[in-house]
């Protein structure tokens, strides 16, 4: 699994990779700076997501649940990248 710095961010962006937040409802405080579907990690686990085989960029508050949501999807066959450091990352300047 790929962890993409969030200087990476505008440039992955710019090549069309689908965003997809995996934070729970109830975690969902930050509004996120880019156009993203959401897709609970559960749902991902569960493999009831119904994304389509394209490069994915997961995102969620730290890092943490994207990584896991990424490992999922990688062994169903698609090409999973996770923000390291979630955007708190980019709230922060990092």
């Amino acid at each position: 699994m790929r962890k993409v710095r969030p200087e990476e961010l505008p440039a992955l962006l710019e090549a069309g990779v689908k965003v997809v937040d995996v934070r729970p409802s109830e975690k969902r405080e930050t509004p996120l700076p880019f156009p993203a579907e959401w897709v609970p990690l559960e749902k991902i686990q569960k493999g009831e997501h119904g994304l389509p085989k394209v490069p994915l960029l997961l995102v969620c508050e730290r890092g943490l649940l994207s990584q896991v949501a990424a490992l999922y999807l990688e062994a169903e066959g698609y090409e999973a990248m996770s923000l390291e450091g979630g955007l708190k990352a980019l709230t922060e300047g990092r």
